[in-house]
């Protein structure tokens, strides 16, 4: 039938859309300020991350570059020594040179000038001026300083680069030349890269004009792009000259265009400008996410106030509020007890009396299967069932109970479960119930990886130490003899360089499976790094026993190793064998001398195996 409005119900409904409004105004305003506020904590989280990144940086490099000003010092306290007795040979000042360069792997050249600029080489090979350069020119103006260069192509090196170079003066003070380091502009590269940038972030290392040194980003495909240039942003200018040592900002980088918070460092000691930028896409990606659920809630929130509104209007026409009121609260709690994530049950002796519909879908029972059912059907065994049985004195004692133990679904597959108990004021418990399956899972998994190779699945050397030990205390009871062979594979760096680590790994895990398919149950194969493998040969009559498994073993690597492009690799066995009892008793003893037989037989020429001798056998 048609609705009649009275006057006083259309006011109602007029101040409970006014209502609604509000409620959504407010509550929108709550959720932007809680947006604004999300989005300037993720800027200051960037900032914050940024700024300690960029002096972590600031001072590797101040550490690289301190380095290598110890090491031209060095060069010169040496060189000032040999000064000393006489006008030096240009060799000797060669070779001094390059013992000090061999010092530190990150100097890529260390050389001598003489007092106009010329390198002093050794021999016959053509000498090149340097007197143009402006390090060589500061260094002769500084003689007690050490002066690091701008970003440069390099004459000899080649490639872009830095210098840092020191004046070498005589006794008297006269200057004679300069000692210079080069160090290329990948050798910055390199200390960058172990920095978590994210997907877009980027390192710049710049002289003290704002010329570009160093940068690395995870996307740069032409690392050497922009190096020498100095075309920055304004906002880094901006920030430079509030503050020229430390700062921080938000800009597109001029090099590749991707907006980055961008924090800055002065190097210690060194006329370089350390940056690290993140960015924004990544930072921000939990605050756009943070954002698409506010709006979801809010739309939500629109669709339950307007259907609460519904509610509310229509219960006020029929004067039924009280009731409407009383099943909100049924409803409420039905959703408490019925919820999907724990299951809960109510017994009376043992005999379930209700329970909510989580526990029948955990248990895989339909519904009213499980009504007035006793709780055995639930476990796993009789012992169990009555373990649990005397948590039933806790629980008189007005005390709660609480463990984890396997029960038993309808189909007889057993499940882990969490399971806690409380007493009722009416003689009933009340037990909650928790799947943790997948939690026994991670944990059963997680001692797996503690006690095997992750690549091959084979025991690691942990593991292979506790077998082995087992396995000669069982040897020993039994007068058995037992071989420890050490396994190094033939060719697996050529082939690990030539084609790859992901065939040389795919080659590991091929090899792991030959030899496992060579033994025999009761044996032990064991992977201890890289491409060397240890084999235990159990339970043996003699000594000589050993012999037929280790030939089939040679034999089992005559054929080729297929990789996953198809194409098939030759790898052979170096193999070290140590008996026990006649070469050890111990597992480290046995290792120790299979692995130096292993050496033995690839002195030897490889491709064998090889028994261990005693000294002076």
């Amino acid at each position: 039938m048609p609705w009649r409005f009275s006057a006083s119900l259309l006011r109602f409904k007029r101040y409970l859309i006014l209502g609604n409004a509000a409620i959504l105004a407010v509550v929108v305003l709550l959720g932007l300020l809680d947006a604004d506020a999300s989005h300037r904590a993720q800027e200051a989280r960037a900032r914050q991350t940024a700024a300690s990144l960029a002096q972590t940086l600031s001072l590797s490099v101040n550490a690289g570059i301190k380095l290598v000003d110890n090491t031209l010092q060095s060069t010169l306290v040496r060189l000032n020594e040999l000064q000393a007795k006489g006008p030096p040979d240009v060799r000797e000042l060669a070779r001094i040179a390059e013992e000090q360069r061999a010092l530190v792997p990150e100097i890529d050249a260390l050389r001598v000038t003489d007092d106009g600029g010329r390198v002093l080489n050794p021999g016959d090979r053509p000498s090149m001026s340097m007197a143009d350069r402006d390090y060589f020119r500061a260094a002769k103006e500084a003689p007690t300083q050490t002066v690091v260069s701008e970003p440069q192509r390099g004459r000899i090196i080649g490639g872009w680069g830095l210098v840092a170079a020191r004046a070498r003066t005589d006794a008297s003070g006269r200057f004679l030349g300069v000692v210079y380091a080069s160090l290329k502009t990948e050798r910055l590269r390199e200390g960058f890269r172990r920095a978590d940038l994210g997907g877009q972030g980027a390192v710049t290392l710049r002289s003290s004009s704002l010329r570009l040194i160093a940068r690395y980003s995870p996307q740069e495909i032409d690392p050497d792009a922009g190096i020498g240039t100095a075309k920055v942003s304004e906002q880094l200018r901006a920030a430079l000259a509030a503050d020229p040592l430390r700062g921080s900002f938000v800009t597109r980088t001029v090099l590749d265009n991707v907006e980055r918070v961008t924090a800055y460092e002065a190097v210690p000691g060194y006329p370089m400008l350390l940056l690290v930028g993140l960015g924004t896409e990544d930072f921000y990606a939990p605050w756009r996410r943070q954002i698409g659920v506010l709006i979801a809630l809010l739309l939500l929130l629109e669709a339950l106030l307007v259907a609460f509104s519904v509610f509310i209007y229509r219960a006020q026409a029929a004067q039924v509020r009280e009731r409407s009121r009383v099943e909100q609260l049924a409803a409420e709690r039905g959703a408490l007890l019925d919820n999907e994530l724990v299951a809960m049950v109510k017994l009376r002796d043992r005999h379930e009396t209700w329970h909510n519909a989580a526990l029948a879908q955990l248990f895989g029972y339909g519904p009213g299967e499980l009504s007035g059912q006793p709780a055995r059907q639930l476990y796993l065994d009789d012992e169990s069932h009555a373990r649990v049985g005397h948590a039933y004195q806790r629980l008189e004692a007005k005390r709660s109970y609480r463990t984890q133990l396997r029960m038993r679904r309808k189909d007889g597959s057993p499940i882990w479960i969490d399971l806690s108990g409380t007493a009722l004021p009416n003689g009933e418990s009340l037990w909650l119930m928790t799947d943790i399956t997948a939690i026994k899972r991670s944990e059963e998994q997680a001692r797996h990886l503690a006690f095997h190779d992750v690549l091959t699945g084979l025991p690691n050397r942990h593991l292979l130490l506790e077998r082995l030990e087992f396995l000669l205390r069982d040897a020993g009871r039994n007068d058995r003899w037992l071989a420890v062979c050490y396994l190094d594979l033939d060719g697996f760096k050529a082939i690990n360089d030539g084609h790859g680590h992901d065939a040389g790994d795919a080659l590991l895990r091929a090899v792991a499976a030959r030899l496992n398919a060579s033994v025999r149950d009761n044996d032990v194969v064991a992977r201890i790094g890289g491409d060397e493998f240890v084999l235990v040969l159990n339970q043996l009559a003699g000594l000589r026993d050993e012999q037929h498994a280790l030939n089939r073993l040679m034999e089992s690597f005559a054929d080729p190793v297929p990789l996953p492009d198809g194409t098939e690799v030759c790898v052979g066995l170096s193999i070290g064998v140590a008996m026990y009892p006649r070469h050890g008793g111990d597992a480290i003893t046995l290792i120790t001398h299979a692995d130096q037989a292993m050496l033995a037989g690839k002195r030897a020429g490889k491709g064998r195996w090889v028994m261990y001798e005693e000294p002076g056998e």
